[in-house]
């Protein structure tokens, strides 16, 4: 089943369950509607980037907080999907997010997740978020793996 959203043109191969698991991530939800998307697709590791809609910013013009907070899960997530066996999904146990510097608001976000260590029931990822090639937040997240089938 290919996927109905563009992969980069240097994606690597995915297995039909990987394609859907970023199938579900990107073209449902707050990603879709935010209007997230995918430009690098690497085993272990993807970028993503948004350009926030005027909804996600606060009366000043910045960008709300809030937004990253969500943002961070995708690309680790995305990441950990080219490495995960068929039968497993991940679910958050924890984050720890930290923010750099202030968030601009009318500017492109390029979100980068890597995969750091996987075993067979936990996984450990990264995501680094970066405006103008700085980055503005760095997330750490725990996730387990559980056996699952996706729908």
């Amino acid at each position: 089943m290919p996927p109905s959203f563009e992969l980069p043109t240097d994606s690597i191969p995915l297995a039909e369950h990987q394609q859907r698991m970023l199938g579900y991530a990107l073209e449902t939800g707050f990603f879709a509607w935010a209007g997230v998307r995918l430009s690098r697709l690497e085993h272990g590791a993807t970028e993503v980037v948004l350009t926030p809609r005027a909804e996600m910013l606060t009366p000043w013009g910045t960008l709300n907080g809030a937004v990253i907070n969500a943002l961070v899960e995708l690309p680790a997530y995305l990441a950990l999907a080219t490495r995960i066996p068929a039968g497993l999904l991940p679910v958050t146990n924890d984050i720890f997010l930290q923010h750099l510097r202030p968030l601009p608001g009318a500017v492109e976000y390029s979100a980068i997740g890597r995969v750091l260590r996987m075993g067979k029931s936990m996984a450990w990822l990264e995501t680094e978020v970066r405006v103008d090639g700085k980055a503005t937040s760095l997330a750490r997240i725990t996730k387990s793996l559980v056996p699952r089938e996706l729908p």
